[in-house]
């Protein structure tokens, strides 16, 4: 299996097309390639022995949201790679790509193996931090929502939920750590945003 070939073909899948108005074209493909290096980033750190899995989480976590928007894309997408990367691939490599993009919204089930929840893990991550930010900002200004109205949304109790649900849905604690570090960022960045929105000046 050839990285960059695999690479070739998810940049020509995804790369021109959007899967929400609100997000840039090409979003799900920077979000696939960032998924594919945390799932082998986290691989290296959780599992330093197992690495003959690793051209598999890379094309699966590569092509994971390869029909997104074409719901439920975790199906769709797991039929649709068996076509893209026929050429690529052997039939058994094949049905593990497409069982990991099928399972990749599975969350907390303790049978699964490892290199799924890795990608699932990888996935969710990729959702948080400086990322959040830019896909909250693309939204609110796609639906033309003020500074107030996003600042309103970080603060409500319905985003602090879906946090704590994200967070749960983590398979490992260093996923979890990973997330922390990021809300921790979210939450420094929140605080400036805010400050400067009301026109104030930190002196410290």
């Amino acid at each position: 299996m050839n990285r960059d070939t695999i690479n070739e073909i998810a940049k020509n899948t995804m790369s021109y097309r959007k899967s929400h108005l609100h997000r840039e074209k090409g979003f799900i493909y920077y979000h696939c390639q960032r998924v594919a290096n945390i799932s082998l980033s986290l691989r290296r750190e959780l599992f330093p022995d197992e690495d003959s899995m690793d051209d598999i989480i890379y094309a699966a976590a590569m092509l994971h949201d390869v029909t997104k928007g074409i719901e439920p894309h975790q199906e769709t997408g797991a039929v649709l790679v068996k076509s893209l990367l026929k050429d690529e691939c052997s039939p058994e490599q094949l049905e593990f790509i497409s069982d990991i993009i099928a399972l990749h919204n599975v969350r907390n089930h303790e049978e699964l193996p490892f290199y799924i929840k890795l990608v699932q893990d990888a996935d969710m991550l990729d959702h948080f931090g400086s990322m959040n930010i830019w896909t909250k900002f693309l939204g609110s200004a796609h639906s033309e929502e003020s500074v107030w109205e996003t600042l309103r949304f970080w603060d409500s109790g319905e985003h602090k939920q879906f946090l704590v649900k994200a967070r749960s849905q983590l398979n490992y604690s260093r996923s979890k750590d990973i997330f922390d570090q990021k809300l921790k960022f979210e939450q420094q960045f929140h605080e400036r945003f805010k400050l400067e929105c009301n026109g104030e000046v930190d002196f410290s």
